[in-house]
């Protein structure tokens, strides 16, 4: 196949686009570097694009089998109004630019996968499948507007795909990259109470699955991207602590203090997710590390 892949240089996306060449596949990134246009890397081609301005080269469409869309800047910087203005238009402007050209290609391609993410639902205890209500606040709108904008495609013959997406487990980047310098200096501890519940995803298994969604030809719809056994934080923090063999003592961080130290981002933090990932699994789907402890272990090994 041939897939066109936007935020191909995030986090996520370096994990994907080597799996998808092994496989075989032709990637091209889209890149707003202008100076990377038309440039190739390690076999992968970049091809320049600016949402913002609504730019797209119309034969990147025409090209591609399969879109991969992972635009978007983190949600985990400091929620400050221009923060949260480039979080929403990072997505909300790169998702809709992809969907309308597609809509207006003659050649359009058979799948366009887009990633969303596990602050789409409520913070709750109890179980949630794909079919839970959105959640509502900051996090909760921005998911649901994201996955909107594609929306349209339904009425196509494009295959539609939605992953949303749970804690990535990266032992040098997102939440658990920044957690381990903590941790090893034993100043590890849980937050908010640590009664939140965590799902959870090695970035191997989230790269699989999404290569997997792309491949199987009946994978269709939203997909909550989780492992199969989801953890509270304070579990979480004590598999932690014990992996690096480190001490796991100290009181947990409390609600204030996150809330002072991050705004309002700290809801993120304190947020209690339990997401059921058996749709995942009924697609054919199966997880490499389908356990904290393991796959902690194979990061950090």
């Amino acid at each position: 196949m041939k897939i066109l892949v936007s935020g191909g240089t995030g986090l996520v996306g370096r994990a994907i686009i080597p799996i998808l060449q092994s496989r075989g596949h032709q990637v091209a990134n889209l890149t707003t570097r202008k100076e990377l246009d038309s440039t190739w890397e390690n076999g992968l081609r970049h091809s320049y694009w600016n949402p913002a301005l609504r730019e797209i080269k119309a034969n990147e469409i025409e090209w591609a089998d399969a879109v991969i869309n992972l635009a978007g800047f983190s949600v985990a910087n400091r929620w400050t109004q221009g923060n949260k203005d480039r979080m929403i238009c990072s997505r909300i402007d790169a998702t809709d630019l992809l969907v309308k050209s597609i809509l207006a290609s003659a050649s359009p391609p058979s799948v366009f996968l887009s990633a969303s993410a596990s602050g789409y639902y409520n913070s709750s205890p109890e179980w949630q499948d794909e079919s839970a209500p959105n959640g509502s606040g900051f996090l909760a709108d921005l998911c649901r507007n994201w996955e909107e904008c594609s929306l349209p495609l339904e009425a196509t013959s494009v295959r539609r795909v939605i992953v949303r997406i749970g804690v990535v487990l990266d032992a040098k980047e997102a939440a658990l990259g920044q957690m381990i310098p903590l941790f090893q200096k034993g100043l590890g501890a849980s937050v908010g109470g640590g009664k939140q519940w965590m799902s959870w995803i090695h970035i191997e298994d989230l790269a699989q699955a999404i290569v997997h969604c792309i491949e199987t030809e009946d994978a269709k719809g939203v997909y909550n991207v989780v492992a199969p056994e989801p953890t509270t934080n304070e579990e979480f923090s004590k598999a932690l602590a014990s992996v690096l063999k480190k001490p796991f003592f100290l009181p947990s961080v409390p609600a204030f203090a996150l809330k002072l130290l991050f705004g309002e981002m700290g809801s993120m933090v304190l947020a209690s997710q339990r997401l059921n990932s058996t749709r995942l699994v009924k697609s054919g789907f199966g997880f490499r590390h389908p356990s904290l402890q393991e796959a902690l272990n194979n990061l950090l090994k």
